[in-house]
């Protein structure tokens, strides 16, 4: 059997195995791209897709996460919905004490060196600020910590912000160290794991919630949410604000951004 020919079962029973090990749920594009990522994960190994494919529904956990690695791993670039980042501007950068940031689902790092570039336009250098960057995939996380980006990444990433915070050209134009040394990598499954410590005043998971189905969505929300302070911001994807309507938060709408406010604490 090769890759090319998993069948509708098959295909199904890998997605109640990435869906177990990720909470990912497979769109039908994602899903037509399965049987590439188990011919890519096949040959790593040096091993046959259809042996690839049985280790995985046996639950062994190198082929698991060797699929869920090739799987997960979604569109990014830097400075994503800077309408977001200008209001994080107005509503969290300006505060006196040092900042605790968590960007969760960091895919291979844009998000969380953006949020670092975008902490230090506001003018908080040596305020201590620090942002915990998290995501289920070590091999995005390997990119992530190498900060080594190409041009697809940096294709929306103003020129002068650019010019301040990397050096080189692409495909191998590297982050600064100002920037570098904000953040911190760490492997966490939003599914599986607890919250990597917190409270956060600020947690981004953007563009994350919408690979899971409803109910998980909904669960990994209210983890979020707790490991956010009183009084702290949630950002989401604009698409995925809606699954947040019954949570309790308060909306904060600005140019054209909207985040999300946890209640501060009663007295």
């Amino acid at each position: 059997m090769g890759a090319e020919h998993i069948d509708d079962d098959q295909l199904d029973a890998l997605e109640a195995v990435l869906r177990r090990a990720s909470g990912l749920s497979l769109s039908p594009g994602m899903r037509r791209a399965v049987p590439s990522a188990v011919r890519d994960a096949a040959a790593e190994a040096s091993t046959h897709p259809g042996a690839m494919v049985r280790r995985i529904l046996e639950g062994e956990p190198g082929a698991v996460a060797a699929l869920v690695e090739r799987t997960v791993v979604g569109e990014t670039h830097f400075w994503r919905h800077p309408e977001q980042l200008a209001l994080l501007g107005d509503l969290a950068f300006r505060a006196e004490g040092p900042l605790c940031i968590w960007s969760a689902g960091c895919a291979s790092g844009e998000e969380p060196y953006s949020l670092a570039m975008a902490l230090l336009e506001a003018g908080r250098h040596g305020r201590g600020d620090r942002i915990l960057a998290t995501d289920v995939s070590a091999r995005a996380l390997a990119v992530a910590r190498s900060a080594r980006y190409d041009a697809r990444s940096l294709r929306r990433l103003p020129e002068g912000l650019r010019g301040r915070y990397l050096h080189g050209e692409p495909p191998a134009a590297e982050v600064v160290p100002e920037v570098r040394d904000l953040v911190s990598f760490s492997r966490n499954n939003l599914v599986a794991d607890a919250p990597p410590g917190g409270p956060f005043d600020v947690v981004v998971c953007r563009n994350v919630l919408i690979y899971f189905d409803p109910v998980l969505a909904a669960e990994v929300l209210c983890r979020l949410l707790g490991a956010t302070r009183p009084g702290g911001l949630l950002v989401l994807g604009p698409v995925e604000l809606p699954i947040a309507q019954a949570m309790g938060v308060e909306w904060v709408d600005a140019g054209g951004a909207s985040v999300l406010r946890r209640p501060a604490a009663p007295g």
